[in-house]
């Protein structure tokens, strides 16, 4: 029993607080927002860094080289996101940098 937080995005707020109030628990707790956009940017693009953090690891390039990747990895999905209507505390927040630590 570890805990575990995600996020439920939609569009319409009653539908993602009828999913938190369906999947919380003492050791799960779901997060909410309207931003479906962001979520979904995050979700996606936080794959491609993490296979360019595995790559960095196994050529073995060293922690500044995978914090420099993880910091430019970052911003641009950042910069991606918002350009697509995200909102920037999104991807600040659990299902942005937070899915990716």
């Amino acid at each position: 029993q570890r805990p575990t937080a995600v996020v439920a995005a939609s569009a319409d707020p009653a539908a993602a607080s009828v999913v938190q109030r369906l999947l919380m628990s003492p050791y799960f707790r779901v997060s909410t927002t309207d931003d479906v956009v962001g979520v979904e940017i995050a979700g996606a693009l936080k794959n491609v860094l993490a296979i360019a953090a595995g790559m960095c690891e196994g050529l073995g390039l060293g922690m500044n080289a995978m914090s420099a990747l993880i910091c430019q990895g970052t911003a641009e999905i950042r910069w991606l996101a918002t350009a697509m209507g995200a909102k920037p505390e999104t991807l600040a927040g659990l299902a942005g940098i937070g899915d990716i630590l």
